[in-house]
């Protein structure tokens, strides 16, 4: 009695576990191995005696026309040695002769005996159709997890370079139907490897159908991007973010066991302004890690990591991400900079790296795109003047006048950052050098001619307003708008030229008596602003060249 209740629960555990998955058999040796005049090795023999009983099993249902030499080694009346008559044999199970099967009974109406027909007939054939019926037929019978593993056997079966844009189709819908989730980008990413069935979906284009291409589509727009760098048009790019997401979604081993340089790209554009948020914190937590510290790539897109936290004000983990680089890379002074920066006195999400009234221009640090501005600020009773000058700031939109960075107010203060080159503008820091000199006060008077014709007005061109970029070909900005106001252009044109000579005289300081009767007279007399710019730019082009 304890047998017999053994047996029932060993035969219960048999039936409780699962079907081992569909292998897709390897197609035979015989059909593409050695030439026809090579004789059979033993285990081919062996091999070809299992052929024989498929075929004796299937050749009422198959049909096959066979001469008397094959017919004999059907019935197993004579043995296999001869490879060319065996070979000729097997080529007469051809997709015709499968299709015609298939569309008798029973195997029409027959799941399980169309299953096994086609089972032994992908052993013989190479052909595409085949295959995929055999595996259209497995989908009916067999799990997804079971269909999957067959179906990941199969395709690498499949000769890509001639495969035509309906079969290509025909295996993609199959895939669609067989795979979920990241099973099936996991399954893409793998048919992407595959450079010649890459083609075969760039050749098919427009003919796979619009589900295949809706679904595989963004995978495949952000494999593209991923392995070459190539940057499509704007309408690719939220199919691009979209298969970066299903990218994404695979398991941290899958995503790790890509190729380095996809990996690269992958965090590369999870970082990237615009990514989305789900995108970048995935990419930094699966990928990132695993880049090598020992190149630039992974210091580079760490802290391109942390700049993303900044712009979305998580500053604490942005401090944990800098402080690791700090430790990683001491060479590397950005990090060291924005974490002094973090830690700095701020109005709002600008540090400060000045102090606050000694200058009219304040040295600041704009968190949210870690960019070096300028700071000027005013008290909460001036906050309604000050909106109002970084509104027309942001309006004029002229060359030479700074752009607004960010403005609002705290508590205690009103204030505006504006981003700009250089140091503010001192007459002292231009030396003697006249030529330098003369360029500067005509880039201001230019300046102050823009903001005219725009109908803007400045009290006056105090030196300090401006910001100067030294070097060879020094570059001059306006910062600093303080007291602008909207008038008439010619009330602006009289205003600055008044302004203009003052400043140029403080630019030229004592080397007023070296310039020319026409210079010192534009500087004493009434005249409009073209003119003074004018007189300057000829006074400097008659300063001889240094050899």
């Amino acid at each position: 009695k304890q047998q017999q209740q053994q047996g029932q629960k060993q035969k219960q555990e048999r039936q409780q576990r699962p079907a081992p998955p569909p292998v897709v058999p390897q197609i035979s040796t015989l059909v593409t191995g050695a030439p026809d005049d090579t004789p059979l090795r033993p285990d081919e023999v062996a091999e070809m005696k299992v052929h024989l009983d498929y075929l004796r099993n299937y050749k009422a249902a198959l049909r096959l026309q066979l001469n008397a030499t094959e017919d004999l080694l059907v019935n197993g009346q004579r043995e296999p040695t001869d490879r060319g008559v065996c070979r000729h044999l097997l080529a007469k199970l051809d997709r015709q002769a499968v299709d015609a099967a298939l569309a008798r009974e029973p195997l029409r109406s027959d799941a399980n005996a169309r299953a096994r027909m086609l089972g032994g007939a992908v052993r013989l054939t190479g052909d595409v159709g085949v295959l995929l019926s055999y595996l259209e037929t497995l989908q009916q019978l067999k799990s997804s997890t079971e269909l999957a593993q067959g179906f990941s056997e199969a395709v690498k079966r499949i000769d890509f370079e001639t495969l035509s844009a309906s079969r290509l189709g025909r295996l993609l819908q199959l895939m669609l139907e067989i795979f979920q989730g990241p099973a099936r980008v996991q399954m893409v990413l793998g048919l992407l490897a595959n450079e010649a069935f890459r083609r075969a979906w760039d050749n098919a284009g427009d003919q796979l159908p619009d589900e295949v291409t809706q679904a595989f589509g963004p995978v495949r727009a952000v494999y593209r991007r991923a392995t070459r760098g190539a940057r499509g048009p704007a309408r690719d790019a939220q199919q691009v973010m979209q298969g970066l997401l299903q990218v994404l979604s695979l398991p941290e081993g899958a995503l790790n066991a890509l190729p380095p340089p996809v990996r690269v790209e992958l965090t590369d554009l999870a970082l990237s302004t615009g990514a989305p948020r789900e995108a970048t914190d995935r990419a930094a937590a699966a990928l990132l890690p695993g880049l090598a510290k020992a190149g630039r790539e992974h210091s580079r897109l760490s802290l391109r990591y942390a700049s993303r936290l900044l712009e979305r004000h998580d500053d604490r983990r942005a401090s944990e991400v800098l402080e690791q680089l700090k430790a990683a890379y001491p060479d590397f002074r950005l990090p060291a900079r924005w974490l002094t920066a973090l830690q700095a006195p701020r109005l709002d999400r600008v540090a400060l790296q000045g102090e606050l009234g000694k200058h009219r221009l304040t040295t600041g640090f704009w968190l949210d795109r870690q960019r070096d501005v300028w700071v000027r600020t005013a008290a909460l009773a001036d906050a309604a003047r000050l909106t109002d000058e970084a509104r027309l700031q942001r309006e004029l939109a002229l060359p030479g006048v700074a752009p607004v960075a960010v403005a609002g107010q705290t508590t205690e203060l009103a204030y505006v950052a504006v981003a700009g080159p250089g140091q503010p503008l001192s007459p002292t820091s231009l030396g003697r050098d006249m030529a330098t000199q003369l360029f500067v006060a005509s880039s201001a008077a230019r300046i102050l001619h823009a903001l005219a014709l725009a109908g803007v007005t400045l009290p006056d061109a105090m030196a300090d307003r401006f910001l100067l970029l030294s070097g060879p070909h020094p570059l001059l900005t306006l910062a600093d708008l303080t007291g602008a106001r909207a008038t008439s252009t010619p009330e602006a044109g009289t205003t600055h030229a008044h302004a203009a000579r003052e400043l140029t005289r403080q630019i030229l300081g004592d080397t007023v008596d070296q310039l020319s009767d026409e210079l010192r007279t534009a500087l004493s007399a009434d005249g409009p602003l073209p003119a003074l710019v004018t007189t300057l730019d000829r006074a400097a082009l008659d300063i001889p060249r240094s050899a």
